[in-house]
């Protein structure tokens, strides 16, 4: 599986614990159940991406202009997968599996990361200097 693929089953896996209420390691099963050929390592760099994007979510969310699963995984990705900002754009090229080209305003917000006048509680949970 592609890094963009792994970006892009992060959202649809975060959409199930956003949107459908599902408990995180039941939609990662689930997810898992669907995709066999998903392989281990595959599946460890999902959980990560999505566990990730769930424990910086305010920081995310404030960096993108939104909660939603999308932004949340694109966000994430840079620091989850060890990917730069740029990979992840090149990566969102709307190919099968992998996420749709960013619009202009996601690619700024992805290179801008959280803003400086976040309020403390969001810029708390952001990692140094991202």
């Amino acid at each position: 599986m592609r890094p963009g693929g792994r970006i892009q089953a992060a959202a649809e896996v975060l959409d199930d614990i956003l949107v459908r209420h599902q408990p995180a390691a039941t939609a990662l099963s689930d997810w898992g159940k669907r995709h066999r050929f998903a392989g281990s390592g595959d599946r460890a760099a999902i959980g990560t991406l999505v566990y990730d994007a769930l424990r910086r979510r305010l920081s995310l969310a404030a960096q993108m202009g939104s909660d939603g699963p999308r932004a949340l995984a694109l966000a994430a990705a840079p620091r989850a997968l060890g990917l730069s900002v740029d990979d992840v754009v090149a990566l969102a090229d709307g190919s099968p599996h992998a996420p749709a080209p960013l619009s202009d305003d996601e690619r700024r917000r992805l290179a801008a990361g959280v803003p400086d006048d976040a309020l403390p509680h969001v810029a708390a949970d952001r990692y140094p200097n991202g």
